[in-house]
């Protein structure tokens, strides 16, 4: 991307894809930018800059921030321009961030151990059911993404029915665990709060948008799930779903997104040997 050679190291200044909204690390290195060597413009709003003492490059964007200190410091300096295709470059900085991730760059110390566990039968069950409800969704080349990706169980089906899903959780020892385990692919996993997925990606981007075990909702944290369910879901050109434990958290769902112009329906996935998805909520653009 940058056209350097296969052994110079480039690092991503931020730690998160939410501190790329508020830049903490990436100020600081604006108001040191002459302590640098070199630098590489990628477009108009990321820089590449290059430190000889450390023989590094580090990497610095306000592409996803209200704030602009990096496309400002762009226009006062001399250096080398690339263009870049802005999805590869979000590509790329989720894959440095996953990388990191699964090799404890941002952790201390690690509280996981032993293999994660995907529930065979939960699995199949999804697999069933997603067969059934989302075969011309799934199966036809459609962008999706997996809102509350966990350590992947609901991944691996997509990726099983012929998706190749965006998948995020805020949880990132979940994450980090299902990268590990291989149920995640780190050029599409990111650890984020679902609230901020707007920040991050305009309205309608994808075709599905979905989210296994949403929840548990109740009276103290409809106002948190709310949001959450509601900027997903606008970032869905045709269908959502979302499956949650309890009727009454599907109609939760249900009643917001009536109100936010989705028509639905609710169905009873509910077994009495499974815990999981047993109720759905599967929605559609009113019109559509």
């Amino acid at each position: 991307m940058l056209n350097l050679g296969e052994d110079e190291c480039v690092f991503l200044a931020e730690e998160s894809l939410e501190d790329l909204i508020w830049l903490p690390v990436t100020r600081n290195i604006v108001a040191e930018a002459d302590d640098f060597d070199r630098a590489i413009a990628v477009n108009d709003r990321t820089l590449a800059l290059y430190s000889e003492p450390r023989d590094l490059w580090i990497l610095i964007t306000d592409l996803y921030s209200e704030i602009r200190p990096v496309s400002d410091l762009i226009r006062r300096m001399d250096c080398r321009r690339v263009n870049v295709n802005a999805d590869d470059l979000f590509q790329a900085i989720v894959e440095c961030l996953s990388v990191s991730l699964m090799e404890g760059v941002f952790c201390e110390s690690c509280m996981e151990s032993g293999a994660v566990h995907h529930p065979e039968d939960r699995v199949s069950r999804l697999e069933r059911m997603l067969r059934e409800l989302l075969d011309d969704v799934v199966f036809d080349g459609a962008s999706v993404l997996e809102v509350g990706c966990g350590s992947g169980t609901g991944t691996m089906v997509l990726r099983t029915l012929g998706a190749d899903p965006w998948a995020m959780d805020i949880d990132r020892c979940e994450v980090c665990q299902g990268l590990r385990s291989g149920a995640l692919d780190p050029m599409r996993t990111f650890v984020l709060d679902a609230r901020l997925l707007p920040r991050f990606f305009s309205a309608e981007s994808f075709d599905a948008v979905m989210g296994f075990m949403v929840g548990l909702i109740d009276d103290s944290n409809w106002h948190i799930w709310k949001e959450i369910i509601a900027r997903s879901s606008s970032l869905a050109r045709n269908t959502v779903l979302y499956t949650v434990y309890s009727r009454r958290e599907a109609e939760r769902v249900a009643d917001l997104l009536g109100t936010l112009g989705w028509e639905g329906r609710l169905i009873d996935n509910s077994s009495s040997i499974a815990v999981y998805d047993q109720w759905v909520y599967l929605g559609w653009r009113e019109g559509s």
